[in-house]
């Protein structure tokens, strides 16, 4: 495992951290800044390999449908949290938790559809 695999695990882990608290709280404003902390670790440990930060990069020697399919899901993945600060900026809190719980859903399967492509099909 490299070193952009663990800190996509501390992204992950950071926006749970930050959901968990966002659930007790109701939406508090440092549960977010939790959130957005991993949502933008996600995001640069995503960009600045195809940007030329080598040591970031997951060092891939092909791809595959299921890697290309986990790079595309990682924007909706982006996109949907981002839906979810809109709403919760218009005030809508119920609808905000529902949105976090899909972020964190669709970024478990992101995640897994990822190292699943990686180890687990043949790379071309």
């Amino acid at each position: 495992m490299g070193i952009s695999q663990i800190l996509y695990i501390i992204a992950y882990c950071t926006f749970m951290a930050g959901a968990a608290k966002s659930f007790r709280d109701n939406g508090s404003t440092i549960s977010v800044w939790i959130m957005s902390g991993g949502v933008i670790l996600d995001f640069l440990m995503s960009m600045l390999p195809v940007l030329g930060v080598k040591v970031l990069s997951s060092n891939l020697k092909g791809t595959n449908g299921v890697i290309i399919f986990a790079i595309a899901f990682g924007f909706v993945v982006w996109f949907t949290y981002i839906a979810a600060l809109i709403v919760r900026k218009k005030g809508n809190k119920p609808l905000f938790h529902v949105l976090i719980a899909v972020v964190e859903i669709f970024w478990f399967i992101d995640f897994i559809s990822f190292l699943y492509g990686m180890y687990k099909f043949p790379l071309h």
